[in-house]
Protein backbone atom coordinates (compact mmCIF):
# COMPACT_ATOMS: atom_id res chain seq x y z
CA UNK A 1 0.00 0.00 0.00
CA UNK A 2 2.79 2.60 0.54
CA UNK A 3 4.31 1.66 -2.77
CA UNK A 4 0.72 2.54 -4.50
CA UNK A 5 0.73 5.99 -2.77
CA UNK A 6 4.06 6.52 -3.23
CA UNK A 7 3.52 5.80 -7.15
CA UNK A 8 0.39 7.96 -7.12
CA UNK A 9 2.75 11.05 -5.36
CA UNK A 10 5.10 10.58 -8.21
CA UNK A 11 2.25 10.56 -10.97
CA UNK A 12 1.03 13.47 -9.79
CA UNK A 13 4.05 15.28 -9.22
CA UNK A 14 5.24 14.74 -13.13
CA UNK A 15 1.72 15.76 -13.90
CA UNK A 16 1.88 18.81 -12.23
CA UNK A 17 5.26 19.75 -13.47
CA UNK A 18 4.25 19.15 -17.24
CA UNK A 19 1.32 21.64 -15.87
CA UNK A 20 3.56 24.22 -14.57
CA UNK A 21 6.03 23.67 -17.33
CA UNK A 22 3.29 24.48 -20.40
CA UNK A 23 2.57 27.72 -18.15
CA UNK A 24 5.70 28.67 -17.62
CA UNK A 25 6.16 28.16 -21.35
CA UNK A 26 3.28 29.91 -22.14
CA UNK A 27 4.21 33.00 -19.96
CA UNK A 28 7.16 33.18 -21.21
CA UNK A 29 5.25 33.58 -25.06
CA UNK A 30 2.67 35.95 -23.35
CA UNK A 31 5.51 38.19 -22.04
CA UNK A 32 7.13 38.26 -25.09
CA UNK A 33 4.39 39.30 -27.55
CA UNK A 34 4.41 42.97 -27.11
CA UNK A 35 7.66 42.63 -29.01
CA UNK A 36 6.46 40.07 -31.45
CA UNK A 37 4.04 42.80 -32.78
CA UNK A 38 4.49 43.74 -36.54
CA UNK A 39 5.94 46.76 -37.75
CA UNK A 40 3.67 49.83 -38.59
CA UNK A 41 2.57 50.97 -42.14
CA UNK A 42 1.64 54.10 -43.49
CA UNK A 43 -2.06 52.32 -44.00
CA UNK A 44 -2.03 51.53 -40.53
CA UNK A 45 -1.19 54.52 -38.66
CA UNK A 46 -3.20 57.92 -38.99
CA UNK A 47 -1.05 61.08 -38.26
CA UNK A 48 -1.96 64.99 -37.59
CA UNK A 49 0.06 67.84 -36.87
CA UNK A 50 -0.54 70.08 -33.72
CA UNK A 51 0.99 73.19 -32.70
CA UNK A 52 2.47 72.90 -28.80
CA UNK A 53 1.57 75.96 -26.75
CA UNK A 54 4.98 77.23 -25.19
CA UNK A 55 8.81 75.31 -25.67
CA UNK A 56 12.05 75.90 -24.86
CA UNK A 57 13.82 79.22 -25.08
CA UNK A 58 14.57 80.11 -28.06
CA UNK A 59 12.20 77.10 -29.50
CA UNK A 60 8.76 76.23 -30.58
CA UNK A 61 7.08 72.56 -31.28
CA UNK A 62 4.45 70.78 -33.39
CA UNK A 63 3.64 67.42 -32.43
CA UNK A 64 3.19 64.73 -34.51
CA UNK A 65 0.28 62.43 -33.23
CA UNK A 66 -0.23 58.26 -34.03
CA UNK A 67 -2.98 56.60 -33.87
CA UNK A 68 -4.60 53.40 -35.32
CA UNK A 69 -6.01 53.91 -38.80
CA UNK A 70 -8.66 51.26 -38.21
CA UNK A 71 -9.97 49.52 -34.45
CA UNK A 72 -8.59 46.01 -35.70
CA UNK A 73 -4.80 47.54 -36.05
CA UNK A 74 -2.23 46.61 -33.45
CA UNK A 75 1.74 47.44 -34.55
CA UNK A 76 4.78 49.27 -33.27
CA UNK A 77 6.84 52.10 -33.95
CA UNK A 78 10.26 52.83 -32.60
CA UNK A 79 12.61 55.77 -33.09
CA UNK A 80 12.25 59.05 -34.73
CA UNK A 81 10.49 59.98 -38.10
CA UNK A 82 12.92 59.44 -41.31
CA UNK A 83 13.40 60.97 -44.81
CA UNK A 84 11.43 63.84 -43.98
CA UNK A 85 10.69 66.55 -46.78
CA UNK A 86 9.05 69.72 -46.11
CA UNK A 87 6.67 70.78 -49.17
CA UNK A 88 5.04 74.32 -50.06
CA UNK A 89 1.53 75.40 -51.33
CA UNK A 90 2.17 73.73 -54.87
CA UNK A 91 3.84 70.66 -53.67
CA UNK A 92 7.49 71.32 -54.49
CA UNK A 93 10.02 69.82 -51.79
CA UNK A 94 11.62 73.05 -49.77
CA UNK A 95 15.05 71.78 -48.64
CA UNK A 96 15.08 72.44 -45.07
CA UNK A 97 17.58 70.51 -43.65
CA UNK A 98 16.49 68.31 -41.09
CA UNK A 99 17.55 65.91 -38.30
CA UNK A 100 16.77 63.75 -35.70
CA UNK A 101 17.25 64.87 -32.16
CA UNK A 102 19.74 63.77 -29.30
CA UNK A 103 18.72 60.25 -28.23
CA UNK A 104 16.14 59.30 -30.37
CA UNK A 105 15.37 56.33 -28.32
CA UNK A 106 15.26 52.22 -28.95
CA UNK A 107 11.83 52.40 -26.86
CA UNK A 108 9.38 50.55 -28.80
CA UNK A 109 5.83 51.84 -28.68
CA UNK A 110 2.40 50.27 -29.56
CA UNK A 111 -0.32 51.43 -31.53
CA UNK A 112 -3.84 50.10 -31.31
CA UNK A 113 -7.34 50.83 -30.83
CA UNK A 114 -6.32 51.93 -27.17
CA UNK A 115 -2.73 53.16 -27.73
CA UNK A 116 -1.40 56.11 -29.56
CA UNK A 117 1.82 57.55 -29.28
CA UNK A 118 3.37 61.32 -30.28
CA UNK A 119 7.06 62.48 -31.23
CA UNK A 120 8.01 66.34 -31.09
CA UNK A 121 9.20 68.64 -34.23
CA UNK A 122 11.23 71.11 -32.42
CA UNK A 123 11.74 74.03 -34.69
CA UNK A 124 14.19 76.86 -33.60
CA UNK A 125 13.14 80.33 -33.65
CA UNK A 126 14.76 82.54 -36.47
CA UNK A 127 15.72 85.81 -37.34
CA UNK A 128 12.93 86.06 -39.47
CA UNK A 129 9.74 84.39 -41.39
CA UNK A 130 11.16 81.23 -43.12
CA UNK A 131 9.83 79.64 -46.37
CA UNK A 132 6.30 78.92 -46.47
CA UNK A 133 5.15 75.00 -45.55
CA UNK A 134 1.91 73.89 -46.43
CA UNK A 135 2.87 70.06 -46.04
CA UNK A 136 5.21 67.02 -44.52
CA UNK A 137 6.31 63.98 -46.13
CA UNK A 138 8.32 61.24 -43.86
CA UNK A 139 8.82 57.37 -42.92
CA UNK A 140 6.70 56.29 -39.73
CA UNK A 141 9.69 55.45 -37.17
CA UNK A 142 8.89 51.76 -38.23
CA UNK A 143 11.21 49.23 -39.74
CA UNK A 144 8.28 48.20 -41.51
CA UNK A 145 7.22 48.46 -45.40
CA UNK A 146 5.40 51.18 -47.38
CA UNK A 147 6.02 54.09 -44.19
CA UNK A 148 5.96 56.74 -45.97
CA UNK A 149 3.06 58.99 -45.01
CA UNK A 150 1.68 62.76 -45.99
CA UNK A 151 0.36 65.46 -43.45
CA UNK A 152 -0.93 68.42 -43.88
CA UNK A 153 1.72 71.04 -41.87
CA UNK A 154 0.16 73.49 -39.57
CA UNK A 155 2.23 76.24 -39.14
CA UNK A 156 2.91 78.53 -42.25
CA UNK A 157 6.71 78.92 -41.92
CA UNK A 158 9.94 77.20 -40.86
CA UNK A 159 12.04 79.77 -38.64
CA UNK A 160 14.91 77.20 -38.37
CA UNK A 161 16.57 74.18 -38.02
CA UNK A 162 13.91 71.44 -37.33
CA UNK A 163 14.56 68.35 -35.33
CA UNK A 164 12.34 65.19 -35.33
CA UNK A 165 11.79 63.31 -31.49
CA UNK A 166 11.84 59.73 -30.79
CA UNK A 167 8.17 58.50 -30.95
CA UNK A 168 6.62 57.81 -27.25
CA UNK A 169 3.92 56.41 -26.23
CA UNK A 170 1.02 59.03 -25.50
Amino acid sequence: MGKQVLRRGFAATAVLTALGGTALATAGVAGAMPTDEGQCNQEQVHVEVTQEAGGAMGHHADVLHYTAATPDVRCVMQGAPTATVFFDGGGAPLGVPTSQAAGTGDRQVTIDATHSACSYVIIADGDGPGPQVSGLSFALPSGGVDTVTQVAWPAPDLTGDVQFGAVEQA
